[in-house]
């Protein structure tokens, strides 16, 4: 059974969810209004738990855990630092760290400079961490970034944000329940306003690259972790293309390629994700 969980990381009142037990795998959301631990893994929670201990932890400014007192964006960069205190909080070693979106950047990022608590990296489709084209292909997966990414108006009601996320697909009550409470602590906590206001470097995604060119690309090839990344083929934001690239740049990496799964192939694809991760666990 899932069971929720606050602690304080260096002061920092920090939400988290946990079920079942043996090697530990810490999941990492991405960013964006409510987003949080529970609702972009709760296929993970529910569908790994019978052979791991599975953790999803709410980032800063997300789902439960404290805001920053003055309402400003912390990029992803700024939140490794918090999520290798909530790791070594919980007293972990070398365990499998899962990454998605935004969270991918800060899962690489952690096994990057501690690898002392990361033995196995898992990547999961996300523009924050792989590399650009840097030449003409790159417009059409920025536009489209640009529009996916869009906070200018105002925050969509529950009715309208409830619409847009399950569109025709049956994603089961557990799930639906689990958005609707993210939507809801996200309203109430002004987590929109945020995202409102974010700086330059996080909205012009020329810019927005420059993150991963500094702090990833230069290391990877110094990684220890055995590394695992599970694209999806559909996703306008970030291509196929793009993750082959990631994976070159990994000498100790394995790629997957999944079919009809958008942003979030562990939603979309989540048995399909579950399973790789089993198998490449050995």
């Amino acid at each position: 059974m899932i069971s929720e969980h606050r602690i304080s990381v260096g002061g920092i009142g920090t939400s988290y969810c946990e079920n079942g037990s043996g090697e530990p795998i810490v999941c990492l959301h991405g960013a964006g209004p409510f987003t949080e631990g529970k609702t972009s893994f709760l296929r993970q929670l529910s569908g790994l738990s019978d052979q791991f201990r599975v953790i999803a932890v709410d980032q800063l400014q997300c789902g439960g855990t404290d805001y920053p007192a003055d309402r400003k964006y912390v990029n992803r960069l700024g939140r490794v630092d918090h999520v290798i205190g909530f790791i070594e909080s919980l007293g972990l070693k070398q365990i499998t760290l899962v990454g998605h979106s935004e969270g991918s950047f800060v899962a690489a990022r952690v096994a990057i400079v501690r690898p002392d608590l990361v033995s196995r990296l898992v990547l999961l489709t996300s523009n924050s961490v792989s590399p650009p084209f840097g030449d003409d292909r790159d417009e059409a997966w920025m536009q489209a970034s640009l529009q996916s990414y869009d906070y200018s108006g105002p925050m969509p009601s529950e009715v309208e944000f409830m619409a847009l996320w399950k569109g025709a697909r049956p994603w089961g009550k557990d799930l639906e329940d689990a958005k609707r409470e993210a939507y809801r602590r996200s309203a109430a906590r002004g987590q929109w306003e945020i995202f409102q206001n974010l700086p330059e470097e996080e909205t012009n995604q020329r810019l927005y690259v420059a993150l991963q060119q500094r702090y990833i690309f230069p290391y990877l090839n110094q990684l220890q972790a055995q590394t695992l990344i599970i694209w999806s083929k559909n996703d306008p934001t970030v291509t196929p293309d793009q993750g082959f690239k990631l994976a070159k740049l990994i000498k100790n990496s394995d790629f997957h390629l999944l079919k009809n799964a958008g942003h979030s192939p562990h939603v979309d694809q989540s048995e399909a994700v579950n399973r790789l991760i089993r198998q490449w666990q050995g």
